[in-house]
């Protein structure tokens, strides 16, 4: 599993409904080897590669499947 830990700082406009800036921080990043590689192939060569960056999200192995963690999410007024 690719586990992303991240951190949101929204800034606000007094009175404002939604926010005007979000900023986001990977504050870290785990993962682990890739359960079920695919085959590629390219000009008469082949070589296997991680699901993650070739398969769509919902193919992907629980390894490679990216899961994000918000550990705060700070709410500024300017």
């Amino acid at each position: 599993m690719s586990l992303y830990r991240v951190e949101v700082t929204e800034t606000r406009a007094p009175g404002a409904d939604r926010p005007w800036n979000v900023t986001r921080r990977v504050l870290s990043a785990e993962s682990a080897p890739c359960l079920s590689p695919v085959l590629v192939r390219l000009a008469g060569r082949r070589r296997r590669i991680a699901c993650g960056r070739r398969l769509p999200m919902g193919q992907q192995c629980r390894n490679c499947a990216p899961r994000i963690l918000i550990t705060e999410v700070r709410r500024v007024t300017a």
